[in-house]
């Protein structure tokens, strides 16, 4: 048995000054966001790619594709799941996140968020602490230039 083909894309987000490296085995499987000190070639092959270069630019994408997040956990599942249907330009709680999944334990929430593999396309920036901005794997940095693109699109509307 043959294994599948990874394949990598690669784009630039001005607005997070950094590469965005898209990983495919027919569905997509991860982002990663890379500063890199040398210039990457962009590389869009998949429409998915072109998604995420339009929502860097300032589109309001509502992501509707194919992917597998099946090796995680059934919890970290189910919150990955919920944090899904958060709107662009919106925000909710870890609690309230937490809530929504029938769940009091809002820091297994933020364990879970932690682990995504498609950040932006599982918009986890988009949780928020009760009293701030709250963690993000990729630095308060991304999730705070995150927001302000999606809040500024989103009071424009």
């Amino acid at each position: 048995m043959s294994e599948m083909a990874i394949e990598m894309d690669i784009i630039y987000s001005k607005v997070l000054d950094r590469y965005i490296e898209i990983e495919y085995c027919t569905k997509l499987r991860s982002l990663r966001f890379v500063r890199s000190g040398k210039q990457l070639i962009e590389k869009k092959t998949h429409d998915l790619t072109n998604e995420l270069a339009r929502y860097f630019d300032g589109e309001a994408i509502d992501f509707l594709l194919d992917f597998d997040i099946s090796y995680l956990s059934p919890f970290e599942q189910k919150v990955l799941t919920e944090t899904r249907k958060i709107k662009y330009g919106k925000t909710i709680t870890y609690s309230e996140l937490a809530e929504k999944i029938g769940s009091r334990a809002y820091r297994a929430v933020g364990n879970a968020l932690g682990k995504n593999p498609i950040p932006i396309v599982i918009p986890c920036h988009r949780v928020v602490s009760k009293k701030g901005i709250g963690g993000y794997s990729e630095g308060i940095d991304i999730k705070t230039r995150l927001l302000e693109l999606e809040q500024t699109k989103a009071n424009n509307l």
